[in-house]
């Protein structure tokens, strides 16, 4: 109790700061925002998300912990001044809670070897059972198509792993060797489609299965989709290690879960603390709107990943 106390008033006292910054902020940048053009309200924007992240920096060196973590994701932290006309809200949640899909490939192989061999880097065993699962379940009809386009996508040589599923070969504008978000992995979903007719990939929440920067998946943040698809024997009670999670696991053997269960949440890289979040921040002013969703590593105070959302 007295270190959930602690990671209260830390996160209390962050909000409490950046509000106050906050205030000063918002009064000059709403004069401004009502003389200016949409280029202009832009331009202020991306000063108001630096000065943000200043503050932030500023501000988290206390949520260093599972505890901590918890409690800074369940407050966000929005200011709408009376008498301005500007809003400001900015949100965040784990960016650990899925399986990166660009880790999919062995480390171990030798990639010169391979490539004098015109062979392509071989799928992690965990992987390919995972995506296997995922596709079963949705009745996709080829999976060993999708599996292949998936994995071509994400090396960067041009050797097919089965017809018609290097991407590149057809298309010479789709980008290979790393897939960056979501919108990216829909072009692989959609080339998929073009070849076999199949829409049962567009039924699959892939947004809830699939991320594209994490290095590790915090257990205590992960999607109840991905521990669906990979810990079969918590499938009649997931909700108590995700949604309705009230403790914080800190090793796996504080998971109930078969040694086999245990040994792919390890090559999976499943952790129990993760400073890796997803931010989104929305500015609004008058009949102007930004969104802006960015990737923020509390340790290290780096900023990454930055997309303006529609």
């Amino acid at each position: 109790m007295k270190r959930k106390g602690i990671a209260l008033l830390i996160t209390i006292g962050l909000v409490a700061t950046i509000t106050a910054l906050l205030t000063v902020s918002t009064g000059i940048l709403d004069n401004s925002f009502k003389r200016i053009s949409n280029k202009l309200f832009f331009f202020f924007f991306n000063v108001f998300f630096k000065d943000f992240m200043t503050i932030l920096n500023q501000s988290t060196n206390e949520v260093n912990s599972s505890d901590t973590l918890d409690i800074f994701l369940m407050i966000p932290i929005s200011f709408a001044p009376e008498q301005q006309e500007i809003s400001f809200d900015v949100s965040f949640v784990s960016d650990a809670s899925k399986v990166n899909i660009n880790r999919m490939l062995s480390t171990d192989a030798n990639v010169t070897e391979l490539e004098a061999r015109h062979e392509p880097i071989p799928i992690k065993v965990v992987y390919e059972s995972y995506l296997d699962h995922i596709l079963s379940v949705y009745n996709v009809s080829d999976k060993i198509l999708l599996l292949a386009m998936i994995a071509d996508s994400v090396d960067s040589d041009l050797e097919e792993r089965v017809a018609g599923s290097e991407i590149a070969l057809r298309n010479p504008l789709f980008s290979q060797g790393n897939i960056y978000n979501l919108k990216h992995f829909k072009q692989v979903l959609e080339a998929y489609v073009r070849e076999t007719l199949d829409y049962s990939v567009f039924k699959i929440p892939w947004h809830d299965l699939i991320g594209f920067q994490n290095e590790r998946v915090d257990f205590n943040h992960i999607s109840k989709e991905v521990l669906y698809h990979t810990a079969p024997e918590l499938q009649d009670n997931i909700a108590l290690y995700t949604t309705e999670r009230i403790e914080v696991y800190d090793s796996l053997d504080t998971v109930p879960v078969e040694a086999s269960t245990k040994e792919n949440f390890e090559e999976l890289g499943v952790t129990f603390y993760s400073p890796n979040v997803r931010g989104t921040m929305r500015v609004v002013s008058g009949d102007n709107t930004i969104e802006m969703a960015f990737s923020y590593n509390l340790k290290t105070k780096e900023v990454s990943h930055i997309e303006i959302t529609d």
